[in-house]
């Protein structure tokens, strides 16, 4: 302030000794005051770095670590929204073609089935792939943390099979908030009784049964011909052929599918699905190819409040267990096979082939 009275008194004076040094003598006025601004905003910068630069290591570090951690959870959620978007539109073509078929007969023929549900499949991989793992199927993920752990944290198995589940359940909801009165008008005109043994041909429409309810060559011995251990084998065999394909089809070295680059592999979901079609034109008559525990289980859980009761779950001679077990059990033996035995066997090929 001194500083600027005193220059204020200079430039009076210039102007009444003499007018035409005036200009002169104010440039030189407002130099030497710029230079004294720039010199204290040099020093502030200059504390005010000195102080960021002291700060405690310890505070610096959390800091650093909020910034990574709500990165990393940002991208975790972003997968769980990607497994619940894929699991769901799964599910509910799924679901829903066979709702069609079985309420309406507009799916004439399995494969006609089958063919529209994997290719719901590679519709939810091709939605889901570019923010999430796309596994979309709890065995598929849990065969991810067993052979291939390096790339999948185990962390990840619990909040990937909840989201699966509850997508898969609210896929069911919808189904049912569309096709209820198709549903009540099917059971009238064929006189089913919800909750009793033959409303399992509409809680079908909800899950998979084994054999299936579908077929009338079962009918009055449907318990009969095929047993719960025959048809959790059934599904862990399905299910290991299914990863097997995944495992196989993502391998980067497999240049059959694309370039050996990762960025070309836009036909693994086309193939994906195609698979899940020949697998349920194989098998469903036995089963009616599960090959997901979250598809089979949330709907069904659905189907349990909705008044099927018992005949959802746990199911004609407690079998609901067999599509969650035989998955789980299939889905890592496949995984395996392919990158402990397939790979290895190939890479020592290569390697005798190269000497």
């Amino acid at each position: 302030a001194s500083h600027v009275q005193l220059s204020n008194t200079r430039l009076r004076g210039f102007e009444m000794e003499d007018p035409l040094n005036v200009n002169e003598d104010r440039n030189l006025i407002e130099k030497e005051s710029s230079i004294a601004t720039s010199k204290l905003d040099v020093s502030a910068t200059k504390a005010n770095s000195s102080y960021i630069d002291s700060a405690p290591p310890r505070n610096k570090f959390l800091r650093s670590l909020s910034r990574v951690f709500t990165k990393n959870v940002l991208l975790f959620l972003a997968e769980l929204g990607g497994e619940f978007i894929g699991t769901f539109v799964l599910t509910l073509i799924a679901i829903t073609v066979s709702a069609s078929d079985i309420l309406l007969n507009t799916e004439v023929g399995l494969w006609n089935i089958a063919f529209v549900t994997g290719m719901g499949v590679g519709i939810s991989i091709y939605s889901t792939a570019y923010f999430s793992n796309s596994h979309l199927n709890p065995a598929v993920t849990l065969a991810f943390a067993l052979v291939r752990w390096r790339v999948f944290s185990w962390k990840k198995v619990v909040p990937y099979m909840a989201v699966q589940l509850l997508a898969a359940f609210l896929g069911g909801a919808v189904l049912y908030a569309a096709y209820w009165d198709t549903i009540e008008l099917y059971e009238e005109v064929n006189g089913i009784t919800r909750g009793q043994n033959n409303s399992i041909i509409t809680a079908a429409i909800f899950g998979a049964y084994f054999p299936s309810p579908a077929y009338d060559l079962y009918e009055g011995s449907h318990n009969d011909v095929v047993s719960p251990a025959r048809a959790m084998a059934i599904e862990a065999w399905a299910t290991g052929i299914f990863v097997f394909m995944i495992f196989s089809f993502s391998d980067p070295n497999n240049s059959s599918v694309g370039r050996v680059d990762r960025k070309n592999k836009s036909a693994v979901p086309v193939l994906i699905g195609l698979t899940v079609a020949v697998l349920i034109s194989l098998y469903a008559p036995l089963t009616q190819a599960g090959l997901n525990p979250a598809k089979v289980t949330g709907p069904r859980i659905l189907a349990a409040f909705l008044g099927w009761g018992s005949v959802a779950i746990p199911g004609p001679r407690n079998g609901f267990w067999v599509y969650i077990i035989g998955p789980l059990i299939g889905a890592p033996v496949g995984a395996a096979l392919y990158d402990w035995f397939v790979v290895r066997m190939a890479k020592r090929s290569f390697k005798q082939q190269n000497e």
